[in-house]
């Protein structure tokens, strides 16, 4: 886990004052779930004291020598964005796809959510700026969202950290999440017959992926992929695995292009790019906590995981406990069959939220 970042007593002032916005009943919120920006590699550097003023043509020599020296730089970069969040840095740099090297960012369980990426000679901007490209999956956002001082200040400071380092975003994902399902995908199918998507005169393309009813959640999508934004409405809950959920995501992609570029203020506020995008969202009033997302999550995930172990291994399950004479020889033969790894979803609060699970702790501390 690397170390504490430098000092950010500097943060300009024009990036305090972010508010934390949600619906009064906690059943609507707005977060960040994709991060991609590119930086000025050597203007991070500095900022940790890697990199004086000068020598900047043989750090880009070196960095370009070896997987291992990329590696080096690209902790230091590291460091300056992402240190103190619960987020390490691979061991080892591999090739990459927009730059000559990669180095993955993990989370505490080893899991990939996101990268650094340097190196090269297609990472110069026009005007000369040498570059480096950092990216956050939707679970990177989250462990930042929920680091220490929570969503408002991490995002704030990370805000600052690339206003300093000439960061410029190229992809933002701002998600909105109606955990009730007020407003469900056919009202926005049908906020799109009706024309509230049109810009300018013009309809934007749409396309539905249709479960057809199976439970596992339809997807609307509005705008074409690569264009500057696409709002996407999908059914989360059910993809999560609860075929009964009335969860629905509104997912808008912004990306930036020589027309126009994203301001680093979509960070400070993603609820209102959002609305401003698209303004027949109005019901959106509130930025993101991540609280009542996971909470959404761990339902649709622990939901799904006890209904496929009723179904695979129930009668398994029946055969064991009867054939077990005593809670001990039970716990005995449950933990023959266990591996040492949990799954992917089980979180620190995953249990809290199981209900049987939760039941039988709560026996216990009683």
């Amino acid at each position: 886990m690397a170390d504490g970042a430098p000092a950010t007593a500097g943060l300009p002032s024009s990036n305090r004052g972010v508010s934390e916005f949600r619906n009064e009943d906690g059943t609507l919120t707005v977060g960040i779930d994709w991060l991609s920006a590119s930086v000025d590699l050597f203007a991070a550097l500095r900022e940790t004291g890697f990199l004086e003023r000068d020598g900047q043509d043989e750090v880009r020599q070196w960095i370009d020598a070896s997987a291992d020296n990329a590696r080096v730089a690209a902790l230091q970069v590291f460091c300056w964005f992402f240190a103190g969040l619960g987020l390490e840095l691979d061991d080892t740099a591999s090739g990459g796809r927009f730059y000559t090297w990669r180095v993955k960012i993990i989370n505490a369980s080893k899991q990939f959510v996101g990268m650094i990426e340097l190196g090269g000679e297609e990472c110069r901007r026009a005007d000369g700026t040498y570059t480096a490209r950092i990216e956050l999956t939707g679970d990177g956002c989250k462990t930042l969202s929920a680091a220490r001082c929570g969503h408002a200040k991490r995002w704030l400071e990370l805000r600052a950290k690339l206003e300093s380092c000439a960061g410029r975003l190229t992809r933002v994902d701002v998600c909105a999440d109606d955990l009730i399902g007020k407003y469900p995908l056919r009202l926005a199918q049908q906020w799109y017959a009706e024309g509230e998507f049109d810009n300018r005169g013009q309809r934007p393309k749409a396309q539905t992926v249709d479960d057809h009813d199976s439970g596992d959640g339809k997807t609307f999508y509005v705008g074409g992929k690569k264009s500057e934004k696409q709002l996407r409405v999908y059914e989360k809950g059910r993809e999560q695995g609860d075929k009964g959920s009335e969860w629905v995501r509104y997912e808008a992609q912004f990306r930036n292009s020589n027309r126009k570029e994203l301001s680093l203020d979509l960070l400070r506020d993603p609820a209102s790019y959002l609305l401003g995008a698209y303004p027949v969202l109005k019901f959106l009033h509130c930025v993101a906590t991540r609280l009542e997302i996971t909470k959404a999550a761990v339902e649709a995930t622990w939901k799904s995981a006890r209904r496929h172990l009723r179904r695979q291994y129930g009668a398994t399950l029946t055969f064991i406990v009867k054939n077990c004479p005593t809670p001990d020889a039970l716990q005995a033969v449950i933990e023959s069959c266990t591996s040492p790894k949990l799954p992917r979803w089980a979180t620190g609060d995953t249990a809290a939220h199981w209900p049987e699970i939760a039941a039988v702790q709560l026996t216990q501390e009683g």
